[in-house]
């Protein structure tokens, strides 16, 4: 593990070797309950090491990375700076950015903040312009916690009670979306939006790809959890074919 240092706060992530020490660099960054092992887990960092340089962060309130209870420290703004926070610490300039539900919000706050620090973005099982909007009957953070924990108790058996202020933050501060839409509109990189079948956000997604087709569209089985859990093969195949047409 390696930690990075943002505003005071510790980020836990990790790198991988690709084949060649030049070779281009994917960053992955999980969602809320995750942590930067679940990539690994289901292969694909195995993957995508075969031609990427990988990078697997902890967003703060996850896994190893500090769990501050203030709400101040989830500001979208200050999420992005983290992840720069890490691409700073290993000299890197810009990576290819996947990021997976709060991931891909996090991402859109690189769109938004950093737009030189990205050399392709995907944003995964999450509206970019909706945000939680366009998810039906989500309910509160509780009721989020509660399912979670039977749908995908492997993913959250790390989550403790002493952490759940911390991660309550970060799901409130999913309402701010605002200025998504022009940032991505004007970003000058390719960009992949990815989506289980059985997600709520693909309706979201087929428009806004409709809407900018020069967007890439990555629909795989499964619902929000499954698509990037358990259907990986099809993901992972969507992943490197994308990666490798934002290479050239």
């Amino acid at each position: 593990m390696k930690r990075a240092v943002h505003r005071g706060q510790y980020i836990a992530y990790q790198t991988f070797e690709g084949p060649t020490p030049n070779a281009s660099t994917v960053l992955l960054q999980h969602g809320l309950l995750s942590r930067r092992k679940s990539w690994e887990d289901v292969g694909y960092v195995d993957a995508l090491t075969a031609n990427f340089n990988v990078i697997t962060v902890d967003s703060l309130g996850h896994g190893e990375s500090d769990k501050p209870n203030d709400a101040k420290f989830y500001e979208r703004k200050q999420r992005a700076g983290d992840v720069v926070a890490v691409l700073d610490a290993e000299s890197i300039t810009s990576v290819h950015y996947i990021g997976y539900s709060m991931g891909g919000w996090i991402g859109t706050g690189m769109a938004l903040h950093h737009p030189d620090r990205l050399t392709s973005l995907t944003i995964g099982g999450w509206d970019p312009i909706g945000g939680l909007s366009t998810v039906p009957a989500i309910g509160t953070f509780d009721d989020l916690f509660k399912r979670a924990r039977v749908s995908a108790p492997t993913l959250t058996a790390w989550v403790t009670s002493n952490v759940l202020p911390g991660l309550e933050a970060c799901w409130n501060a999913l309402k701010e979306t605002d200025c998504s839409e022009v940032a991505l509109s004007d970003l000058d990189v390719p960009v992949l939006l990815w989506s289980g079948l059985a997600d709520g956000c693909l309706g979201a997604l087929k428009r806004l790809q409709s809407q900018y087709p020069q967007y890439r569209l990555l629909v795989v089985p499964g619902d929000h959890v499954a698509a990037r859990m358990i259907h990986t093969k099809e993901s992972i195949e969507g992943l490197l074919s994308f990666l490798e047409r934002a290479q050239h």
